[in-house]
Order: structure tokens, then sequence, then C-alpha cells
């Protein structure tokens, strides 16, 4: 391999430009540790912005891209990892093979609406796990869609993924305008029913042969989205063409609901395409099941040599992994408790006094298994992932200043604590301070983060509140 080729973070060796959109530009990398071949999207950082606005606009996108990396469901792209190098925020990704539903189009023209039906369902899928952790994908769109030899779709582009009930676009936003839904378009808060919406213009598009509001000027296509209605998908036939229309209806509570449009497809779409993963094994594990009676269903998973899940099947509750006592003790004051986000849960103080605002933030989610990899190898792999790309990130970036990253003994079955500083736009003197710590016990990751505001530059870190919440939070997990 040449040794000139760009090196990422330390570990990701770019070797060709893939694509390139609205969102960012894709390249194929090789991981120098794992010797695997991943996907790594630059993303788009939007023209015009402050210092202070481009280092929050990477803050958010490090942050969401991180929490669209729990999402597990087999027709998701998976995000692995995500680094900040000099201000530009990486966005890693599963390599996948196959071709976009848009390419497919544009080569077979329309597509026949079962087939159609059955990729629905499958996107459905991807979007109703991002729904049920607080995530929107906000960029569904027949390119986004990738289908595999047998037929089969994987949902990609999660890393843009934004929390619910987000206003449209603050810095400039992702999506193409001809998929996007008109609440979007008017910068109105998005709903699950808009990424519906979004799901509803790709498959019109598969089945027609051509997009729902198909004009020759963007200016145009967001005029039609907004005022007009598609015609008809006359290829769609009246049962399916009837569920596209009501999907992109233009008020978001005319739609149907993810359970309808379930439904719906399902009685619609053709045979689903048979797994390949283990397809020799089902005769089997089906005549196993039956000779096994009652018993046969666990002796099929262990035929099956399906990898352990771990100690968690689900994801903790934040809330209950720290009482309030607890927390006014750190804090030494009463904070108020939110629930901010599903796997996020955090205790403020909004009056801090000299000392300014003060919060404690508490997130956890659980690792599923995915493919041979239990739920326990899948965290040990993504703990991993994250030390690294954190100590990608020390050094100083504009007005931010990030400290190394170091272990600590005694929390979970493996920890690390990072701080970091970023100084006011107005002022050199003062900022907010993170002590973070990450740490993991069994399949779950858990994040502890004590954020300080109105904090001295020459005083930045204040790592032992994080440690105390860390090891109170750690040992409940470890009840």
């Amino acid at each position: 391999m040449p040794d000139d080729l760009y090196l990422l973070a330390g570990r990701y060796r770019l070797i060709e430009r893939l694509g390139q959109g609205g969102a960012g530009t894709v390249w194929r990398a090789i991981d120098e540790i794992l010797d695997r071949q991943v996907a790594a999207k630059q993303v788009r950082v939007p023209e015009g912005l402050t210092p202070r606005e481009r280092a929050e606009f990477a803050d958010n996108a490090i942050h969401e891209a991180r929490s669209a990396g729990r999402l597990r469901d087999p027709a998701i792209v998976l995000v692995h990892d995500v680094v900040l190098e000099g201000g530009q925020p990486w966005i890693i990704m599963d390599l996948v093979s196959g071709r976009s539903l848009d390419k497919v189009i544009k080569e077979q023209g329309p597509l026949p609406p079962g087939f159609v039906a059955a990729v629905g369902l499958r996107v459905l899928s991807a979007l109703e796990v991002a729904h049920a952790h607080g995530m929107l994908h906000q960029d569904v769109k027949p390119a986004n869609i990738l289908l595999d030899f047998d037929g089969s779709a994987m949902l990609t582009d999660f890393g843009i993924a934004t929390p619910m009930g987000g206003q449209g676009g603050r810095f400039g936003g992702a999506g193409s305008p001809g998929y996007m839904a008109p609440e979007r378009l008017n910068e109105q808060p998005s709903s699950p029913a808009s990424d519906l919406w979004s799901l509803g213009a790709s498959l019109y598009t598969a089945v027609e042969g051509r997009a729902p509001f198909e004009r020759a000027l963007p200016a145009a296509v967001t005029a039609a989205v907004l005022l007009h209605e598609p015609p008809f998908p006359a290829r769609a036939g009246r049962d399916f063409g009837g569920l596209l229309m009501a999907m992109l209806a233009k008020d978001p509570a005319a739609r149907p609901t993810a359970a309808q449009v379930r439904q719906a497809l399902g009685a619609l779409a053709g045979p689903a395409p048979v797994p390949r993963r283990r397809r020799w094994l089902v005769p089997a594990v089906l005549a196993a099941a039956v000779a096994l009676g009652a018993g046969g269903w666990y002796a099929v998973g262990a035929l099956r040599g399906e990898p352990e899940i771990g100690k968690f099947a689900t994801a903790p509750d934040p809330c209950k992994l720290l009482t309030d006592e607890q927390a006014a003790k750190i804090m030494k004051a009463k904070p108020a408790r939110e629930a901010t986000r599903p796997g996020e849960c955090q205790w403020i103080l909004r009056d801090g006094g000299e000392d300014g605002r003060r919060r404690i933030v508490v997130r956890a989610w659980a690792e599923r298994p995915d493919g041979d990899l239990g739920g326990t190898q899948v965290a040990q792999r993504r703990f991993a992932s994250e030390k690294t790309s954190r100590a990608g990130a020390e050094g100083t970036v504009m007005r931010e200043i990030r400290g190394s990253v170091s272990d600590v003994p005694g929390i979970g079955e493996s920890a690390i604590i990072q701080n970091s500083f970023k100084a006011y736009i107005n002022s050199d003197a003062t900022g907010w301070s993170d002590s973070t710590v990450l740490f993991r016990t069994s399949n779950v990751l858990g994040e502890v983060v004590w954020h300080r505001e109105n904090v001295p530059v020459s005083d930045p870190a204040d790592k032992e509140p994080a440690l105390a919440v860390a090891r109170l939070v750690s040992a409940v997990l470890s009840k």
C-alpha cells in the first residue's frame, strides 16, 4: 500500500473517493488497526460559518453520529466510528457492496410493485429502529437505499441522523428537495412522519420510474412539494398507489403511521429474499425443532450458534442509574432532573451563582450481537473504537482544547476519561469545561459528562465529580 495515501486519525488510510453529495464525500479506506475496508464519510461543513458556529456544527455532527452508531438492524448500514480532525468531522461506516436504488431505477426503469413494497418493508424496519431511539434519518432517498445481489435492501447515511423534534437545517441541513417533507422545507419541526414522507417519495420513484415532484429546476421541485399534489402512480396499482399518495400528504397528521404502512406494505410485498447468512442451516434447524418438541427453541438457538446477547437485553434507563440525592450531594445543590432523549438523562443547576451553570449527563446504551460477534464483543469493539477516536482528537482546534485520554481503573470492566475546554467567543479568559468518562460493563456502554460553565482558562479540569458519578452508575450496572 502506498505510504503517501492520507492517514485519517492515525488509523484509516484513504484509498479512493467513492462518491460525493450535498451531505459530504465518501471514501474507501483501510482500517489499519483491524485490517479491513471501511467507508469514511467526510461530512460537508456549511460555508460562511463563524469559528464558533463551525465548532458547534462539528460537535453536533460528532454527537449525533455517535448516537446513530448505536442503531442495530439488518437494514441499517452500521456506523463504527466518528473522528474529528482539523475541525472536520468524519464518519466511519461499513463498506457495503451492491447498487443504490437510484442507479437500479436509471438502468431498469420502473420496478415491479411487489419488489418495491418488499424494499419499503426493509427500509421501514430501519426507520422504526431509529425512531424508537429518538433519531430521525432526515435523508431517505433512492441514492441512500442499497440493494444487494439477492434484492435485500439496506438504508445508509445514518451518520447525519438528528434528534426528533429538531428544527430544519440551522446549518443548512441535509437532504434532497424532492425527497424532503414539506415541513422540513418550511423549517418546521421534523418527526417520524417526515421520514415516512421521504420513504413514500422514494418508493413512488421506484415503482413509477420518476420522482413524484420531478421538475427541471430545484426551485420548481421545492415549490411542487409545498404546493402541488403528485400524479397518481398508475404503475403501482390502486392499493399501492393509494398508500403512496397518503404517505405524501402535506399535513404530517394526515399521513399513515409506521404500523399502518407496515401492514399495507406487508400485504403488497413479493416474497422476501432468504438471508444469505447460514441459509444452509435452515432445513436442519427446522428438523431439530420438530424432533425436540417443547424444548426445541433453546436447542435451535444452540444449533444455529447464535452469539450471546450479554448481560443486558435492553439498555437501562439512565434516569434510574443515579438518584436525585446522589446528584445533589455531588453538585452541592439540588438539581433539576430531565430525561432529554432516549438513552440520556441529565441533572441541571441552571443558576449556579458565581460558578455558572453546571450539569451532570448520564448516557447508557446496550450493544446487540452483530453477525458472529456477541453483544459483549460488539461493546468491546465499540469501546476500543471510541477510545482511539477520542485520543485522536487530543489537541487544540480553534477555541477548544481536548486533553489526553486516560484509563480509569475500578469503573466497570474498562473506562477512560478525557477533559475538554472551549473558550467563549467573546473571551479568552473563560469558557465551558467537560470531564467525560466512558466505561463498559458487559454489553452496555455508559458515559458520564460533568459540564461546567463560566470556567476560568487557568482551571479547566474538574474530573472528580465525573468519576464519582461514573462509580455510582457502574456499581448499579454491576449488580
